[in-house]
């Protein structure tokens, strides 16, 4: 009997043991919740960037991919602190400046259930894909920051965020007309950018009083540079022989980085470092140029002068040192509109609720791009979808120190005036002792108004600390086992 009464106070003891282990347990799960939020699940968003690693944009791909991963670091970063559940991820491909392999990587990656890709950087890469997509009926955004033929203007879900090369051969003419050309020979790229820019060069500097005396395509994948320089320089010796000066004979190269192979081969004859050199955004910029150091000589000895797209911000500034101290060269300006291309990108995706509907993230970009202030400056949109213009920039190649060339800006094509400005210092020339800590300029009430009514969490600079379910789960765990084991216990003695 005594026995019996000493079991039962024992299992009396237990149970209400239990029950009060059970009850804290109850009591400080719901307090860990309440105080510690619940995240919401991330959604992860892949983005395909079809870059050339290799080919004739090399040097140009790695500076743009660096200003993606920054960019990556900044959009990932911005989405936490304002507690959006998406985070990006860049699944990068070396596209080798060939247009079969752009189309064979955007269909792998596409097979892969990528649906948002940033590049090609080329227009030859991009009407490739532009037409796979079509042929097949593929469903996807790409925003381009560098092709700019006039030919793949379509109303359609490809953006391209530099200005078309209307705006290009009209700045290239006006420059021929300042420096005093008279007489112009060009010499191009035959493909579906290379062409078509020549044509509008020719066309614009015809207008304004310039005489092509010819355009002359070569072939990119297999350029025969030692005729072709025979050719021009036969040219120039008729033109000097009719009466025309060397210093009003204009050569401009439209090329990728493969055209500096033909400053090599043009060095060593006298004719060409007499004559006035341009080139175009092809190869403004190129590492390759100030790396060949016969070419270099000759950009620098007749002031080669390249046009491309410019905006100077602090963003810009940041990036453009950034990405030139990881890099060893000067990054071009379609890398700071590359930045801009992940961020307006996946600004979309979070207004449009998550990457699923792809049409409405589609439509949606033309709304950010208005509410959205980035490294390249303010972003207009024309009706296809492409910059509705924007400054240029004049580079050439200057020795910097004995033997190191380098690229530096000499004058800008003012937009709004439309003119050659001449500038007295080049504004990326030296280092600032204090690189910006620029990021881009959101209008938050417009944005805020593009999402759809899900409960989307409302942003905040300050995120209030947060702890994930699975912590949760792990403390629960843990308490019910400390629970059982004091039960086991107790039932021993």
């Amino acid at each position: 009997m005594l026995v019996f009464r000493g079991e039962f106070e024992v299992d009396t003891r237990i149970a209400r043991l239990v029950a009060f282990s059970l009850l804290v347990l109850l009591v400080l799960a719901n307090t860990l919740l309440w105080v510690f939020p619940v995240e919401a699940q991330v959604t992860e968003v892949t983005i395909g960037a079809l870059y050339p690693l290799s080919g004739d944009l090399a040097t140009f791909g790695k500076a743009n991919v660096e200003a993606l991963l920054i960019a990556l670091e900044d959009v990932n970063k911005w989405m936490a602190d304002n507690k959006f559940p998406f985070r990006f991820k860049l699944e990068v491909r070396d596209t080798a400046t060939d247009p079969t392999t752009a189309e064979s990587l955007f269909r792998t990656l596409y097979g892969a259930g990528v649906r948002y890709f940033l590049g090609p950087m080329s227009s030859g890469e991009l009407g490739r894909v532009m037409g796979a997509m079509e042929a097949a009926g593929l469903k996807s955004v790409i925003i381009s920051p560098s092709s700019t033929s006039p030919a793949l203007a379509k109303k359609d879900s490809v953006y391209r965020f530099p200005p078309p090369d209307e705006f290009q051969g009209r700045v290239l003419a006006l420059l021929f007309k300042a420096d005093g050309v008279k007489t112009l020979i060009i010499v191009y790229r035959s493909d579906d950018w290379g062409k078509l820019l020549a044509d509008i060069t020719k066309s614009e500097s015809e207008k304004i009083g310039i005489k092509v005396e010819a355009s002359l395509g070569y072939d990119p994948k297999s350029p025969d540079f030692k005729s072709l320089v025979e050719t021009v320089r036969g040219i120039i010796s008729r033109l000097v022989a009719a009466g025309v000066k060397y210093e009003e004979i204009g050569l401009n190269i439209i090329s990728f980085e493969e055209g500096i192979d033909f400053l090599v081969e043009a060095a060593p004859k006298p004719e060409f470092s007499k004559i006035k050199w341009y080139g175009s955004d092809g190869t403004a910029l190129s590492a390759k140029a100030t790396g060949t150091p016969v070419a270099a000589e000759l950009a620098a000895t007749t002031v080669w002068k390249n046009t491309i797209t410019f905006g100077l911000t602090d963003i810009a500034v940041r990036l453009f040192w950034t990405i030139k101290d990881k890099i060893g060269y000067s990054p071009d300006p379609y890398s700071i509109i590359s930045y801009d291309c992940l961020w307006v990108l996946a600004l979309a995706i979070v207004a449009a609720g998550g990457p699923a509907n792809i049409d409405k993230v589609a439509e949606l970009i033309p709304k950010i791009v208005e509410l959205y202030v980035g490294a390249s400056g303010k972003i207009t949109l024309n009706e296809f979808g492409d910059r509705a213009g924007s400054d240029y920039a004049i580079y050439t190649i200057k020795e910097v120190t004995p033997g190191k060339y380098d690229w530096r800006i000499i004058a800008k094509y003012d937009f709004a005036t439309d003119r050659i400005v001449t500038l007295e210092k080049d504004p990326l020339a030296e280092k600032p002792v204090t690189i910006p800590t620029a990021y881009p300029t959101i209008d938050m009430t417009k944005f805020m108004a593009l999402l759809p009514p899900t409960p989307t969490p409302t942003p905040t600079p300050t995120p209030a600390p947060a702890i994930s379910p699975t912590l949760v789960a792990v403390v629960i765990v843990i308490l019910v086992l400390v629970a059982l084991a004091a039960y086991f216990l107790l039932r021993r003695r």
